[in-house]
């Protein structure tokens, strides 16, 4: 739906089908299943809680660090993740760069342990936006 009539006008459509339901003379305005289409909508338009809200990547990491893909970027990234997630202020390159230097110091199962922790935070952090997205439709 959001593809066929683009996000720019999304809400107003889903306004319009407020509008006629209330034009219509029907007992509910926003039944249930219109606030769970809403909160599917508003899922499907946010920006999902991911490594690429970093203010690194792993292109960055490989030629800063001269790095090669692998797990080991991705437990640094994931790491990184969770430090910006609990404190927003820490998503600058100088500190990101700062930090990951650190990180490749660490022994591989240390790094391994913070890149899976880093995992499990944002997948907590996902599933609370979700969450919070139900509440505000009310149907969670």
């Amino acid at each position: 739906m959001i593809q066929n009539v683009g996000q720019e006008n999304i809400w107003d459509l889903l306004n319009l089908r407020i509008c006629d339901r209330i034009g219509t003379g029907r007992p509910k305005e926003q039944p249930f299943r219109f606030r769970k289409y809403k909160a599917m909508v508003e899922q499907a338009l946010r920006d999902p809680i991911s490594v690429s809200m970093l203010k690194t990547d792993g292109d960055r990491l490989m030629s800063t660090f001269h790095m090669k893909p692998g797990p080991d970027m991705g437990n640094i990234l994931n790491a990184l993740l969770e430090e910006v997630l609990e404190d927003p202020k820490r998503n600058t390159q100088k500190y990101l760069d700062k930090r990951t230097s650190e990180l490749l110091a660490l022994e591989p199962s240390e790094l391994r342990s913070l890149g899976e922790s880093g995992k499990k935070k944002r997948e907590e952090a996902e599933e609370a936006e979700i969450l919070k997205i139900y509440k505000k439709n009310k149907v969670g």
